[in-house]
């Protein structure tokens, strides 16, 4: 497959390496695209206290249409392109629409030779349009197939938010790299130090992203050449989506599921339930006038509850874990008129259950 088999992406992808500023701007970007960006996970520290982390993902609006260009290119390339991309959809409850003009989130060259990358999620919107967000730097109307396959569904995780499967916090201490040859291998290909360990080494902190167990079958996972680790270890070039990849991005981009919910303080409580593993459930409420507004979960599931606002579906105001009847939250917050937004989902990522939201004011 030719030179650039050893590597898919660039040593600078954008969405993964970004300067301080451009990172700020992405999560209030990514916060504004799906409330549920914007997570919180109680933790335990010392003695049974609990403290929060803060979850920024890159996930776009779930059913959301993404519109996608291509900036140049050979059209029979574009074609083949297109046609891979587009197994993304059975993955995802998103649409790619290719477009000819006009605006689109994702802009596709070729002009970028011998890299590959492509913005990771939401961060998309932080390019100006008119340039690209996604780059194919060695497909021609001759490459085999499986090369296209294995860049284009590769390259297309990034594009809906996944990261590299060897940067997945699971994946820490998995891969016995023989640092020393991973420097020298990757030196070959223009790569300092810092590249190496940025895109190779590193891996995101646990609070930073949704990830599944370390899955060395992910189209996000590179090569590993038993040349470059200690003692008897490899992983191969990986052309298909594993049933870890399917399930994982089937549970980001659910299919048949409600748009955020609306609620009324005083108003009925809602019976509703966590039904997959990892599911975040959104409620918007409205506060005409200011009061003490208190924000409930019940029923037998071990519920965190996270109240963002006001106006601002990506700032985290309150968040509790069981405060309320058993396993249950609960929030109690004096709030001023505006919009805003509750997020539930279950303690444990993994586990699902039954459970009811209601607003009351207290009198």
């Amino acid at each position: 497959m030719g030179r650039h088999t050893c590597m898919i992406c660039s040593p600078f992808v954008p969405g993964l390496t970004q300067a301080g500023s451009v990172r700020d701007m992405a999560d209030d970007l990514a916060s504004q695209e799906r409330v549920d960006n914007v997570r919180v996970t109680p933790l335990r520290v010392g003695t049974g206290r609990t403290r929060a982390a803060v979850e920024r993902l890159k996930l776009w609006e779930n059913g959301r249409i993404l519109r996608i260009r291509f900036l140049d290119g050979l059209p029979e390339v574009q074609a083949r392109v297109r046609e891979i991309a587009k197994e993304w959809e059975a993955l995802a409850n998103l649409e790619l629409r290719f477009v000819d003009s006009g605006a689109s989130q994702i802009r596709i060259s070729f002009a970028e030779k011998d890299f590959s990358w492509s913005t990771v999620g939401t961060d998309a919107l932080t390019v100006p349009s008119s340039e690209a967000t996604m780059n194919y730097g060695w497909l021609e109307p001759g490459t085999a197939l499986r090369e296209y396959q294995r860049v284009v569904r590769h390259e297309f995780g990034h594009a809906l938010g996944m990261i590299h499967e060897h940067q997945n916090p699971a994946a820490s201490g998995r891969i016995p790299w023989d640092r020393p040859k991973v420097y020298a291998y990757y030196a070959q290909q223009g790569w300092n130090r810092a590249d190496v360990d940025h895109n190779i080494f590193a891996v995101y902190d646990e609070d930073s992203t949704n990830h599944s167990a370390f899955d060395p079958d992910s189209i996000m996972q590179y090569a590993v050449p038993d040349s470059l680790t200690v003692g008897s270890y490899a992983i191969g070039w990986n052309t298909v989506f594993s049933p870890t990849d399917i399930e994982f991005m089937r549970r980001q981009y659910p299919r048949n599921v409600a748009p955020i919910s609306e609620l009324q303080a005083g108003g009925p409580r809602l019976e509703t339930d966590l039904a997959t593993a990892g599911e975040v459930d959104s409620f918007h409420f409205q506060v005409a006038q200011p009061g003490t507004f208190i924000m409930t979960t019940e029923g037998p599931t071990d519920t965190v509850l996270t109240l963002h606002g006001p106006n601002d579906r990506g700032a985290v105001l309150a968040w509790n874990d069981d405060l309320g009847r058993g396993l249950n939250a609960r929030i109690v917050r004096k709030l001023h008129p505006g919009e805003y937004w509750l997020t539930v989902r279950h303690k444990r990522a993994s586990a699902t259950g039954r459970y009811s939201i209601g607003i009351k004011l207290r009198a």
